[in-house]
């Protein structure tokens, strides 16, 4: 008998082996089924019954409640026991009668099973729970299925095995070098390129497989030498546009959060740093200061020595504002077109106006402005300070009014100079 009829021969007994192995498996997946059908009917069955019982009982029709029960226990032949308690869980009904009551925790149990299952009685219009419902069922049909598919499954794994037998005794001498062969290939390993047989001179299909194996792992070495650089190549790829994209992503939050003229946080970012600086004083019951600043008689300074100074100005103002806040909880943003606003954390009044005061003082010091030969008078700020206890305000919108109006007090005053605010 050659080794190409022995194969054949093996692919039967295989097969065959495998069909053992899938019927087994659908035997346990009849099983599951059969579980789960017999739940969905035990779920199906109590809650169909639960309102009726649940009507009957709120109108006091008890004797409705046994009628409708003895239908059912005779239309279901798989009812083993029912049982109804009232809300206090003292039976009302029990079906045998002379069957021994539940446990309470098999009652008040939610979880469904094959056997049994348990539903609390609810009033429709007071949706209280009234009672409990508990039902258990015989396991013959499951039995039945259990031992048939058992038993069946035994017979097809035996024979499977016997046949399996048969045929790793014929092709036992014959495949002794496909076995050398395999075990080769199951080592093999690219990256060391372990693989240790050459290649036979046999010309039967045994000595085919086992050349064209030899040729295949060849030809496997070069395409991984190929493959290992690939993923080099790609590895450094991807890591040069991880960089690309991450320095791509911080530009485009800086332009979405920074005020591209006077490079200070712009409104927005404001809006959300504030408000955690708020929730931050609220726990740790800490003071809030605002200071709102305006440069003085920004408009007539635009019009006289034009729109490009100006700017100058504003970049210089914002600054010397930046300079000034020593912390990294202190931030100020460009609140308008010529207005700036400072949030500070854990800071009262009196921090607050040595803050303008030294924003005044670098104010003073900044370098003459010189426009067309023409000095230009120096910058001065109006200064609105307001500070509070966030515990004792309700929302971080009536801090900024409130720095809002002491600024809108100082421009009236004269301007150049800073007007509280206190909440």
């Amino acid at each position: 008998m050659s080794i190409e009829i022995k194969i054949i021969i093996g692919v039967v007994f295989f097969t065959l082996f495998i069909v053992g192995l899938e019927r087994y498996q659908l035997s346990e997946n009849i099983i599951d089924q059969f579980i789960e059908s017999k739940k969905s009917k035990n779920k199906l069955l109590i809650d169909t019954i639960s309102p009726i019982i649940s009507l009957n009982m709120s109108l006091g029709l008890s004797e409705a409640n046994s009628e409708y029960l003895d239908l059912i226990i005779k239309q279901n032949k798989d009812l083993k026991t029912i049982e109804i308690t009232d809300a206090e869980t003292s039976t009302i009904f029990k079906y045998p009668k002379d069957v021994k009551s539940v446990s309470k925790a098999q009652i008040f149990s939610t979880v469904d099973t094959m056997n049994s299952c348990s539903r609390p009685i609810i009033d429709d219009i007071t949706k209280q729970v009234i009672g409990y419902i508990y039902l258990e069922f015989y396991n013959n049909d499951y039995d039945l299925v259990l031992s048939k598919n058992s038993e069946t499954t035994l017979k097809i794994f035996l024979v499977t095995f016997v046949l399996l037998t048969l045929y790793t005794f014929l092709i036992k001498k014959e495949f002794k070098n496909l076995r050398e062969l395999t075990k080769s290939v199951l080592e093999y390993d690219p990256k060391i390129n372990n693989f240790t047989l050459t290649k036979t001179k046999r010309l039967d299909e045994v000595g085919i497989i086992h050349n064209a194996i030899i040729t295949m792992v060849s030809k496997i070495n070069s395409y991984a030498t190929i493959l290992d650089k690939t993923n080099l190549l790609l590895e450094e790829k991807v890591e040069q546009r991880t960089k690309e994209l991450q320095d791509a992503n911080e530009k485009l939050e800086k332009l979405a959060t920074i005020d591209p003229l006077t490079q200070v946080y712009n409104r927005r970012y404001f809006e959300k740093h504030i408000n955690k600086i708020w929730e931050m004083s609220k726990r740790t019951n800490t003071t809030v200061s605002i200071i709102m600043c305006d440069i003085d008689h920004f408009k007539n300074f635009n019009d006289i020595y034009g729109h490009i100074t100006g700017d100058h100005v504003l970049q210089s103002v914002a600054a010397a504002i930046k300079d000034s806040l020593k912390r990294v909880t202190d931030v100020v943003a460009r609140y308008g077109g010529e207005e700036f606003i400072i949030v500070m954390y854990d800071t009262d009044m009196e921090g607050a106006l040595q803050r303008c005061e030294e924003i005044q003082n670098r104010l003073k010091q900044l370098d003459t402005i010189i426009v067309n030969d023409t000095n230009v008078p120096p910058i001065t700020l109006s200064f609105g300070v307001s500070s509070t206890i966030p515990m004792m305000v309700e929302r971080y919108e009536l801090l900024i009014k409130a720095a809002d109006i002491a600024l809108y007090h100082a421009k009236e005053k004269g301007r150049n100079c800073i007007v509280t605010n206190k909440l």
